[in-house]
């Protein structure tokens, strides 16, 4: 054995074959005042997504219902209170 044979040690950095300033940016970590923050985008897309998948109608309903995404009389949704 030679002296540098032993475990290859990884650089310190992004890998430069993967780096790419089109890529974004690590998110800040999240407080406790964001954990329950819904943005009205996310409740969007979250509605989008089970109607989508959906069997009928009745089904879209009961599922958004379940998950909090639709309000009564004009409220706002249960996941955004």
């Amino acid at each position: 054995m030679n002296a540098t044979s032993g475990p290859r040690r990884r650089p310190n950095g992004p890998h430069p074959e993967r780096a790419s300033a089109d890529e974004p940016a690590v998110p800040t970590q999240r407080t406790a005042a964001d954990v329950y923050g819904v943005s009205e985008e996310q409740v969007h897309r979250a509605r989008i997504a089970v109607a989508r998948n959906s069997l009928d109608s009745d089904d879209c309903r009961e599922l958004l219902d379940m998950l909090g995404l639709i309000g009564e009389g004009g409220d706002p949704p249960p996941v955004r209170r």
